[in-house]
């Protein structure tokens, strides 16, 4: 399924394939030239025209784009090389912390969040590759919900946090050693509502 983007740059291609041969588009006609060195007839030319520029979006569609998760590889070494990218520990405080801020800010409450803690905690461990999926369909219902693009913000926040290396490499040898908070248990305090 298209979406708005994706329709907007088919309506672009398919109106200046439409006047580059020469037609004229107004709001009330629509004003069709014959190229003699074509074949058929003007309205034969023109469907050519369109259903080219419409193929040639598609095809641009269609090539391989490199998978978010591969650019963001490139990024994590920047920052913290491959020894804390790797480290599955950290990975995974991170992993929660960003997501008990994204669920604060769409209303959750401190008390939820601790009582699915209790109530996950209390479950049989889950396996790994299935719970990514869980997490990705309900990230994007939670978007869904929220009226949010998961795909705009996360490359948004990637083009952000590359112009931020050098400041996220001092909050990490700030950071307290094998600890799942991100900073001091002091500042930490400090910095609560």
């Amino acid at each position: 399924m298209m979406n708005n983007e994706q329709h907007k740059q088919i309506r672009n291609a398919l109106m200046v394939a439409a006047v580059d041969c020469g037609h004229t588009i107004d709001s009330d006609r629509v004003i069709l030239q014959l190229d003699p060195a074509k074949q058929g007839n003007a309205l034969a030319q023109l469907s050519g025209r369109l259903l080219d520029a419409y193929l040639a979006v598609a095809d641009a569609r269609a090539a391989p784009v490199e998978l978010f998760q591969a650019r963001v590889q490139p990024w994590m070494m920047a920052c913290f090389g491959a020894e804390i990218s790797a480290d599955g520990a950290e990975r995974n405080h991170r992993f929660l912390e960003e997501s008990l801020e994204l669920v604060q800010a769409c209303g959750c409450t401190a008390s939820e969040a601790h009582q699915l803690v209790d109530y996950v905690y209390g479950r049989p461990v889950g396996e790994r590759a299935q719970e990514v999926g869980g997490v990705m369909v309900t990230l994007a219902a939670l978007c869904l919900a929220q009226g949010l693009d998961m795909h705009a913000a996360g490359e948004t926040e990637l083009a952000r946090i590359w112009t931020k290396v050098e400041a996220i490499r001092a909050k990490q040898a700030a950071k307290p050693k094998h600890s799942p908070l991100p900073v001091a248990v002091s500042a930490a305090a400090g910095s609560a509502p």
